[in-house]
């Protein structure tokens, strides 16, 4: 949902300035999950269907809250939730036995494809409002900044 008409883009702040457009993009996502059969799924999923499509062979619960910057609990509410729908799965652990892994199944990987999909289809109708030259410019400019955020913090994914 964008800010309200009299709430000026100007005015404000580069947090209010990331959020709007990731804000849309969310929705976009969910309503066009929703349409193609996946409406389980929700933008809390996100992050958690991001890190396992980074992660093929899975990833430890414990180790998906500390990127998503959630508590452990919470990301196991997420991951029931989601294994709950057969987007994913928890497997034995390579490294220790005693532990698990979280991986994406078939059908959490073309919830991952839709997705993509969905943003590709989001940046050509964004790039129609501000032409392909600056959308590219602003896309470099992002990685630019997360470039050196990652060279300069550890803690940035």
């Amino acid at each position: 949902m964008l800010p309200e008409e009299n709430f000026a883009a100007e005015g404000l702040l580069l947090g209010a300035l990331l959020r709007v457009p990731y804000t849309l993009i969310a929705e976009t996502l969910e309503k066009g999950l929703a349409a193609a059969g996946y409406a389980e799924v929700r933008r809390s999923h996100f992050p958690v269907l991001q890190y396992l499509s980074e992660q093929p062979e899975g990833a430890r619960t414990t180790d998906l809250a500390a990127w998503a910057h959630i508590t452990k609990p919470s990301m196991v509410y997420l991951v029931n939730s989601l294994e709950e729908h057969g987007y994913v799965e928890r497997i034995p652990d390579p490294v220790d036995g005693r532990a698990h892994s979280v991986r994406l199944t078939p059908r959490g990987l073309e919830v991952v494809r839709t997705n993509r999909r969905l943003v590709r289809q989001i940046e050509a109708e964004w790039e129609g409002h501000i032409g392909t030259a600056r959308m590219e410019q602003l896309k470099q400019i992002l990685r630019d900044l997360i470039t050196s955020l990652r060279e300069s913090r550890e803690d940035v994914r």
